[in-house]
């Protein structure tokens, strides 16, 4: 599994933005449209970075004239390469991708203040429990990884985060429910107030 995270700023010049939006409107043209639909600058760039990022595996892996479509949960693939596995996500002034040749998801977050009614929404009773809530961070932390976790399974927002809890000392992520297994995780601080993480399906560590 490889993970590829860059700055939106990459494309804020009008030249590198031109020339980026023609690149997403051949293999993407659902992308394109929402994009110039976007009124707010960097909603725009992220979404551009977003799609830049699928463009560049597909010239990594050679695919000619990719096509990106969208599943009926709203999750991007390869037209024609059911073998190439790939999520993205975006915040602040930065957009992630992992891919590879098995399912992954993905997820990045700003730290931001959690509130006890957020905090509930992402947290079931046991773990409400275990954080404390003056610890913003460590809350984020859990959400990116639950977030990641619904983005792999490929069922996005209708997935309730309280019907899954992390374990933090075994790197692992499962529904409470045993509808959807266990899966491994990682996390990451690319910046002081951003996290990172990315969860898959493995026996192997990640």
């Amino acid at each position: 599994m490889k993970i590829v995270i860059e700055r939106i700023s990459k494309y804020n010049k009008v030249d590198k933005y031109a020339e980026a939006l023609e690149c997403v409107r051949a293999i993407e043209p659902e992308r394109y449209d929402r994009i110039v639909r976007i009124k707010s600058e960097d909603n725009r760039l992220r979404t551009l970075s977003a799609g830049m990022l699928i463009k560049d595996i597909c010239d990594k892996m050679e695919i000619a004239d990719p096509k990106v479509l969208r599943d009926e949960h709203g999750k991007p693939y390869i037209e024609g390469h059911p073998e190439v596995f790939f999520n993205i996500s975006h915040s602040g002034p930065f957009v992630v991708m992992a891919y590879g040749d098995k399912p992954v998801g993905i997820d990045i977050q700003e730290t931001r203040n959690v509130t006890e009614s957020f905090a509930r929404r992402i947290l079931n009773e046991s773990e409400y429990d275990m954080y404390d809530m003056s610890d913003p961070k460590a809350i984020c932390r859990v959400w990116t990884v639950k977030e990641a976790y619904s983005k792999l399974l490929g069922i996005g927002l209708s997935y309730d985060f309280r019907d899954c809890v992390v374990d933090t000392e075994e790197k692992t992520i499962s529904d409470i429910n045993g509808a959807y297994g266990k899966a491994m995780y990682r996390s990451y601080r690319p910046a002081p107030d951003v996290y990172m993480s990315y969860v898959m399906y493995t026996d192997n560590e990640i």
